[in-house]
């Protein structure tokens, strides 16, 4: 099942984090020579993004307490009992539409998705990219939550419209 949940955040915090993004060049994003990865850190494409982690395996960003809040709106719509992963991804537009590889985030040593995990997808901006999940495609839309079970495949596309496509990618349990 996805579950969609438009103007997820409040504005006050909506805004603050879109403003922290959108500050040229004092936020930190990492180029990622991949989009998607197999359990072994493989890359499942040839395509690229820029990415800023801010939670994973005990690791935190300078900006993660910018961003924890986030899990407690997120817990009036699932539950949660841990923060798996905190991510943020950045798409570039390369004026054509590239759909990445089908992946589950969380995989065990054998490649089997993870089961008890959900995925979460926030856009921070409303394009023409998006990701497809059970092959119906979900365009980004500002302020807007998707969340799944990590056993549900999906992918990314890029967008067309807009210079780039801002997500927050998180796992929980």
């Amino acid at each position: 099942m996805v579950k969609v949940v438009d103007e997820f955040l409040p504005n006050i915090f909506y805004k603050n984090l879109k403003s922290l993004l959108n500050q040229g060049n004092s936020f930190p994003w990492f180029w990622d020579f991949r989009t998607a990865s197999d359990n072994k850190g493989n890359a499942l494409d040839n395509n690229f993004m820029f990415t800023h982690t801010l939670f994973k395996d005990g690791f935190k960003s300078h900006f993660f307490e910018a961003f924890y809040p986030f899990v407690y709106f997120l817990n009036k719509h699932i539950p949660i009992k841990e923060l798996i992963r905190m991510k943020l991804n950045l798409y570039t537009n390369q004026n054509k539409k590239i759909i990445h590889a089908k992946h589950n985030d969380s995989t065990d040593a054998n490649g089997i998705a993870v089961d008890g995990l959900n995925v979460t997808i926030f856009n921070f901006n409303t394009c023409n990219g998006g990701t497809i999940i059970n092959n119906e495609e979900y365009l980004s839309k500002e302020n807007q939550a998707i969340i799944f079970d990590n056993k549900i495949m999906h992918q990314g596309f890029t967008q067309t419209d807009n210079t780039r496509r801002i997500v927050l990618n998180i796992v929980t349990r």
